[in-house]
């Protein structure tokens, strides 16, 4: 710790954070401008539009302050982008609260959680009875999912930040690799305009099919962006509509499909580039099996065959979307059930997608790195073997990297987990699935997290959802570079 202490300057990294931060606030500035464009709709709301038009126009100037000096940023490394990528998810979900404090009435710390929530694409929520909530609020929330399902920082190298070394690195540090053209600025738009088309497809979906437009606009965004908040408590369970449910499995799919998949798709006008993909193909591998045995599980426990299957394809696809829809009370389901679909959200969607999660490339990855060692143990010595997964091609190095991240995503987990367990006083599997649901950021719940959550529990839920929508590595950068290694530095000088 004392040896990486001599490497860091703290006046450069002030000035690189504050300037970037400066530059997404901004961003986060324009979106809450958007929600007042509703009131056009609903003229009664216009009076909640003070709560959206004030603190967008705040953030907006204060950002624009602190990244005044954003053209003398030549150089950001990976340690800089990490900690600001990590600090803007936290100061997103800060300036969000107005509306839920103001409107809902909600505390602090339960619009905060709400806020990080819909940031994260998680879906958890502290709110009930929402048909009473106006549709501005409701909006809000799953605007938020939207933008942040495509993720903040991708939004502000679309419209914001200069193209670059510093777009380059956020992009890294918010946990995207995934290159569909070379220049980055134009990966960036390509994915957003692909996240916009398919959205208006869900939302005409949806529209053809029984929902009213607001409906249909709200859960495009939040299936597409695999976030699964709803305007109604009983999610997508409300509407009783087979044709929704089949409409939400495929947004909840494209979701949680890698956007270099979707741009071939586009480009090439086939389906084959979706089928060829390896991680599409290791996610049903995992959904066939796991619905299988949930409605084996909800036959046995007293469900007809239909309605076993029914749910048990809708919940088995929400959970390893990390979508978080539902169309039942998961918190009467029997255990094995609960277990399984906890698996699927640890597994995860595809890398450079809007889901979370390990990833199921990185699964993949793990299951054949086990066959690339035995075959390296059985082969003559010398002998080369080809690392490929489908069209990824990995060195030693990736496969360590996996590994370190594997173990350590399952860690905090497991910490969170037993935590849970015994400060609740709950059965180790709805405490798994809970913490499951956090850090994948899902959403599914089997009932713990409500506004009756002790402050310590409600924290290390937000705590979770951080860590997993910036996957593990750079909450622990910001961690240690901000709490241990900084005070060290100035302390020395």
């Amino acid at each position: 710790m004392r040896e990486l202490g001599k490497y860091i300057n703290i006046a450069d990294d002030l000035f690189v954070v504050k300037n970037l931060i400066g530059v997404i606030l901004q961003g986060v500035g324009i979106a809450y401008l958007f929600p007042v464009l509703l009131t056009w709709f609903y003229p009664d709301e216009i009076r909640y539009s003070v709560y959206f038009a004030v603190p967008g126009v705040l953030s907006i100037l204060f950002g624009a302050w602190l990244s005044r000096h954003m053209g003398k940023v030549e150089d950001v490394n990976l340690r800089q982008a990490m900690i600001s990528a990590a600090f803007v998810w936290l100061t997103a979900s800060a300036v969000s609260v107005v509306p839920f404090m103001k409107i809902a009435k909600m505390s602090f710390i339960d619009s905060y959680f709400e806020s990080m929530s819909a940031w994260t694409g998680t879906g958890l929520t502290m709110m009930s009875h929402l048909e009473s909530y106006p549709h501005i609020l409701l909006f809000w929330r799953a605007w938020m999912q939207w933008l942040g399902g495509v993720g903040i920082v991708l939004v502000a190298l679309t419209i914001l930040i200069r193209p670059g070394v510093a777009a380059a690195r956020l992009y890294k540090a918010e946990a995207r690799t995934e290159r569909i053209l070379p220049n980055l600025v134009n990966t960036a738009k390509a994915i957003f305009a692909i996240y916009a088309v398919l959205t208006v497809l869900g939302v005409y979906l949806y529209y053809i099919n029984g929902m009213n437009l607001f409906d249909a606009v709200v859960h495009s965004m939040t299936g597409l962006g695999t976030g699964g908040m709803s305007s109604h408590d009983q999610s997508i369970g409300y509407f009783h509509s087979t044709a929704i449910e089949a409409v939400t499995i495929f947004l909840m799919i494209m979701g949680a499909v890698n956007f270099t998949v979707h741009y071939r798709v586009f480009r090439d006008k086939h389906l084959k580039p979706f089928f060829d993909d390896i991680q599409v193909r290791y996610m049903f591998l995992f959904l066939i099996p796991t619905i299988a045995i949930i409605s084996f599980s909800l036959f046995q426990s007293g469900d007809t065959v239909s309605q076993a299957l029914r749910q048990a394809v809708f919940h088995s696809v929400s959970a390893i979307t990390c979508t978080g829809f539902g169309i039942a009370n998961l918190s009467h389901y029997p255990e094995l059930a609960k277990f399984m679909l906890g698996i699927l959200m640890v597994i995860g969607g595809g890398a450079g997608s809007t889901a979370g999660g390990i990833k199921l490339i990185r699964i993949t990855l793990m299951y054949e790195s086990l066959k690339w060692t035995l075959e390296q143990a059985i082969l003559p010595k010398g002998a080369v073997i080809k690392r490929k997964v489908g069209n990824y091609v990995f060195t030693e190095s990736d496969v360590q990297e996996v590994m370190g991240f594997t173990m350590t995503y399952l860690a905090i987990l497991l910490l969170g987990t037993v935590y849970t367990m015994l400060r609740l006083h709950v059965k180790l599997v709805d405490a798994f699935f809970e913490i499951a649901s956090a850090q994948g950021n899902v959403g599914l719940s089997v009932g713990i997290t409500s506004p009756s959550l002790p402050l310590d529990m409600k924290l290390l839920l937000i705590m979770h959802m951080w860590v997993g929508r910036l996957e593990v590595f750079s909450t622990l950068v910001f961690i240690l570079s901000v709490f241990f290694l900084a005070p060290r530095v100035v302390k020395r000088r």
